[in-house]
C-alpha cells in the first residue's frame, strides 16, 4: 500500500472512530442509568484515544487531518436501552472486521502495530458491550418517561451542545496541526474541557426529555490565538447572557458553571498570546 492509500485509509479510521464516539455519545445521552452510562462513557473515551492516533499517524506521514464521519455507520436505536446497546456492540465487530482487513494490506511496521493494538481494544469494547447487553435485557430497563421541557429551551440547550461540539473539532484540528508544542497542549486541553461540556449539555437534554442533536457541525478551523480568545469571550458572554434568562434552577447553573470555564479558556490562550509575543520581541532585541 503506497502513502497516499495509508493516508486515506487512515483518515477512513479517523472518521469511523468519531461515528463511533457520537454513537455512544447519543446513548449516554439518552439512557437514565449511571451505572450503564459509565461503562459506555469509558469506551467513549478510548475510542477517541484511537481516533487521536490515526490522525497522529496522519500527520506522520506528511497528510492532512480530515475530522469527518461516516454517517451511514452511525446507528442510534431505539425505543428501548438493549437496542441501542445491540447497536454497539455492532459497532465493535465493524471496527474489529475493517481494522483486522487493513491489516493484511498494510506494509508499514508501526501503521500495522497501531491496528493489532487498536483490534485488541476494539474486542474487549465488544465484550464489555456483550455483557451490558446482557445485563439491560435481564433488568428489563425500557427507559423512563420524562418530562419534557418546552420546545424553546431544549432548542436552546441544543444549540449550546451543537457549538460546544464545533469548538472540540475546531480545537482538536489545531492540536493535529500546530507545531508549537504548548499550542498544542493547550489545544487538547480545552477540547477535553468542552467535551465535558457536550457531556453535561447533553445529559441535561436527556433529563429533560429532549433528544440531543450530534449532527455533524461545520467546521471552519480557527487559525491563530487571537481568533479563539475573541472566540471564548463571546462565548462566555452568551452563557452568562443566556443564564439570565433561564428559570430552570439547574440548567441556570449548569449555563454559569460552563461561563466560567470559557473565562479559564480565555485567560490561558491570552497568558500563550502574552508569552509568544515576549519571545518574539526578544529575537528581535538579540537580532
Amino acid at each position: 500500500m503506497k502513502k497516499p492509500e495509508l493516508i486515506k485509509t487512515l483518515l477512513y479510521n479517523v472518521a469511523l472512530e468519531h461515528s463511533a464516539i457520537v454513537q455512544y455519545l447519543y446513548h449516554i445521552f439518552l439512557i437514565g442509568d449511571a451505572e450503564v452510562t459509565e461503562e459506555i462513557e469509558k469506551i467513549a473515551r478510548q475510542e477517541m484515544r484511537h481516533m487521536k492516533w490515526f490522525a497522529q499517524k496522519v500527520v506522520q506521514l506528511g497528510g492532512e487531518v480530515e475530522l469527518k464521519r461516516v454517517e451511514e455507520e452511525i446507528r442510534v436505536g431505539g425505543p428501548d436501552w438493549a437496542s441501542m446497546i445491540e447497536n454497539d456492540v455492532n459497532a465493535e465487530q465493524l471496527a474489529i472486521d475493517t481494522y483486522s482487513r487493513q491489516l493484511e494490506e498494510v506494509k508499514d511496521d508501526s501503521v500495522r502495530k497501531l491496528l493489532e493494538r487498536v483490534i485488541h481494544d476494539e474486542s474487549e469494547h465488544k465484550n464489555e458491550f456483550s455483557e451490558l447487553l446482557e445485563a439491560v435485557k435481564s433488568k428489563e430497563f425500557t427507559g423512563e418517561e420524562k418530562q419534557r421541557a418546552d420546545e424553546d429551551t431544549v432548542r436552546l440547550v441544543n444549540r449550546l451542545l451543537q457549538e460546544e461540539y464545533r469548538i472540540v473539532l475546531d480545537y482538536l484540528y489545531n492540536f493535529f496541526h500546530s507545531k508549537n508544542c504548548e499550542y498544542r497542549d493547550i489545544m487538547l486541553d480545552l477540547a477535553i474541557e468542552s467535551m465535558v461540556h457536550m457531556g453535561e449539555l447533553g445529559e441535561k437534554l436527556g433529563e429533560m426529555g429532549g433528544t440531543p442533536d450530534l449532527s455533524m457541525p461545520e467546521i471552519k478551523p480557527t487559525k491563530g490565538v487571537k481568533e479563539h480568545i475573541l472566540y471564548e469571550e463571546s462565548s462566555q458572554n452568551e452563557y452568562l447572557k443566556m443564564a439570565g434568562s433561564i428559570s430552570d434552577p439547574s440548567l441556570k447553573k449548569l449555563l454559569e458553571w460552563i461561563e466560567g470555564q470559557e473565562e479559564y479558556h480565555r485567560q490561558r490562550l491570552l497568558e500563550f498570546m502574552r508569552k509568544m509575543r515576549r519571545l518574539t520581541v526578544g529575537d528581535l532585541r538579540r537580532d
